[in-house]
């Protein structure tokens, strides 16, 4: 914590009293927790200057590891009770990729009399030690010139030099026992922010090989993404490694990692045998190693010892525990069944998820207690039910509640299960409760990133983009190899106008995924709005034989907005054709006689569009929509949106 003089802040009637520890606007109190004030207290403190996500971490919590969604969240509370500025804007701005920044003019009263000492504290940025002491900088310079020493006095100097290198000579043994053991010390005391668990490398008879390797993994991925000591990559982010082609160490710079586990399975007769090694990514040297000689039959155990074993080294040197692991299951078919349908419901796609269920059921039926399948197979459920034909829905959500209620009563810590009830929940118009959901799973798993993901598309809905975007990021950060991640990273970047930012995680998503017909009209959607229209076409043209009705969607918006009237309305007149009217929405109509300057259409269509939370935020950030937001007709079609958005 911080000692501060005694003295206080004020800003837009607000008055942050440092000495009594009190946020007030006029009379009254602002409740904060203390964490939340001292985060207020930093970034007033640096009004104006742009304050690093990893700098205000290590100011607020020095002595700890804590996950960035709790800095996030103390930033989230904190606009909430300052609301927004008299101007209609907010006093802290999220600057993509590196940080926040307070915005508004702060003045700063001190001593016994309450004195003003500072009149402006926005007005221009201060500049810092390391700017105020750079190379060639004579006024801010704290050193003494150094004069070229005189022929007569240059023996001394010699002399002198002769002797200082003889002193570093003694002392140079000596120095490297230091450096040595303070490098060994170093490397006890590792502890990694971000983790990956490759699936096993399997030595022996092939068969069911690969998925024993990619269990043992998941396995231990389940138990430390309990541990909040660090970030461990979901197994969804390893399935691609199962036959792998690059080394370890190559494979943590993809994941962007800074440790990576690796092991090795040997299967012989009834018995097991595992090697494993965790690697520290910056060096590629040994962290932490064991071995494990185990019966076949026995395997669960074997997983838990390690995964015990691996929590005690990561641990031991904080007074944190990992929370107690939840049940899996001992059942070995069930186990496959579970992994094999993790596989498909990792591909989030219409004709993988039908094979998703099929497996989860079997495994559900193997072990009706295995509470992590119940979770994934309510997923599905829910997931399927979000696409499915109206008269279908009903009996899917149906199913998808019956599953997670099951796994909430088998395990009310699982955060998996928490996530999927935030979305049932948000389906069914309780976008208070689905907030709760998705912040229990963060209490739970702060590491789980299909939660932090679908909290970013809930913020967006509530039209709390910035931190939408913060939420979105840590999904990408902590899922960097999943398509989806990146897609709905790109989505919100897009609607901030952060086109470059969309434009480069869309090219991620297309290398992991290419053929992902989202992110290749995405992409050429962000092209169109930097009026790089030769790449808007080129990626269009790629969906013409996959997906003909998102191609001319495309092709028509590009045209209108390049100016190519006859072009834009010739891809118009596909889209109008009564096969296709019901398959197109109605924004994407709005949205091509937006570009075509025809206002009276667009309004036309924009009525159609049945109201939502997520369609009001659409209406409100989306950059294709500008040139209808300044007509007053806007307004009203807004409207029905808001309603929805406010309704609770």
């Amino acid at each position: 914590m911080y000692e501060h003089p005694k003295h206080f802040y004020e800003f837009d009637g607000f008055r942050l009293n440092v000495t009594e520890r009190l946020l007030q606007l006029s009379d009254e109190v602002v409740p904060l927790t203390p964490k939340v004030l001292d985060t207020l207290l930093i970034l007033v403190e640096n009004t104006g200057h742009v304050m690093g996500k990893d700098e205000l971490m290590q100011a607020l919590w020095p002595d700890s590891y804590v996950e960035e969604s709790s800095l996030t969240q103390n930033i989230s509370l904190l606009r909430r009770a300052l609301r927004e500025r008299r101007d209609g804007g907010q006093y802290i701005e999220t600057v993509p990729k590196r940080g926040y920044r307070f915005v508004a003019e702060v003045r700063e009263f001190g001593g016994s009399n309450g004195a003003l000492v500072t009149s402006e504290l926005a007005a221009a940025p201060v500049p810092r030690k390391s700017e105020a002491s750079l190379p060639g900088s004579k006024e801010n310079s704290l050193e003494p010139a150094i004069a070229t020493p005189s022929p007569a006095r240059r023996f001394p100097v010699v002399r002198a030099y002769v002797a200082a290198f003889a002193g570093c000579v003694i002392l140079l043994p000596a120095f490297g026992i230091y450096w040595s053991r303070q490098n060994r010390a170093a490397r006890a005391a590792f502890a990694p922010r971000s983790i990956a668990v490759l699936p096993f490398k399997t030595i022996g008879p092939e068969g069911d090989a690969d998925l024993l390797g990619l269990g043992m993994a998941d396995a231990l991925i389940i138990k430390l993404s309990r541990l909040h000591q660090a970030s461990v990559l979901p197994t969804s982010s390893i399935f691609k490694y199962t036959k792998r082609e690059k080394d370890a160490l190559a494979i943590a710079k993809d994941l962007g990692v800074d440790a990576i586990l690796d092991g090795t399975l040997q299967r012989d007769g009834g018995r097991v045998r595992v090697t494993v090694q965790l690697l520290d990514a910056r060096d590629g040297k040994t962290v932490w190693a064991g071995k494990f000689d185990e019966r076949y039959e026995n395997i669960f155990r074997l997983q838990d010892s390690l995964s015990e074993q691996m929590a005690a080294a990561l641990v031991q040197q904080s007074n944190s525990r990992p929370r107690v692991a939840s049940y899996v299951t001992e059942n070995g078919e069930a186990y496959r069944a579970y992994l094999t349908g993790l596989y498909f419901w990792n591909k989030r796609s219409k004709d993988n998820l039908p094979k998703a269920i099929e497996y989860l059921e079997q495994a559900v039926e193997k072990d009706a207690n295995f509470a992590l399948a119940h979770a994934f197979l309510a997923d599905c459920y829910y997931l399927a039910a979000v696409n499915s034909p109206d008269p279908d829905k009903p009996e899917t959500l149906r199913r998808a509640n019956n599953e997670v209620t099951r796994a909430l009563q088998l395990d009310e810590n699982s955060a998996e299960a928490h996530t999927v009830k935030a979305g049932l929940m948000l389906d069914e118009g309780n976008f208070f409760g689905a907030e709760q959901q998705y912040r229990r799973a963060f209490e739970l798993n702060p590491s789980y990133a299909l939660a932090h993901l679908r909290y970013g598309y809930w913020l967006f809905g509530a039209t709390r983009l910035d931190e939408a975007v913060d939420q979105m990021r840590r999904a990408q950060e902590l899922d960097p190899v999943s398509p989806v991640a990146n897609i709905a990273l790109a989505f919100v970047l897009y609607e901030a106008r952060d086109f470059d930012g969309a434009i480069e995680k869309l090219k991620k998503a297309l290398e992991l995924q290419p053929d992902s017909a989202t992110a290749r009209f995405n992409l050429g959607s962000a092209y169109v709005q930097k009026r790089m229209f030769a790449e808007a076409h080129a990626e269009f043209a790629k969906l013409k034989d996959t997906d003909p009705l998102l191609f001319a969607e495309g092709e028509a918006h590009a045209y209108a907005a390049g100016g190519r009237r006859t072009e834009a309305l010739r891809m118009l007149s596909q889209l109008l054709e009564p096969k296709n009217r019901e398959r197109v929405s109605p924004y994407s109509y709005a949205m091509i006689y937006a570009a075509l300057a025809d206002k009276d259409t667009a309004f036309q269509w924009l009525r159609r569009i049945p109201p939502s939370r997520s369609m009001s935020a659409k209406l409100q950030y989306d950059p294709e929509m500008d040139s209808l937001r300044t007509d007053p007709r806007f307004c009203e079609a807004l409207k029905p949106h808001l309603n929805a958005l406010s309704a609770r």
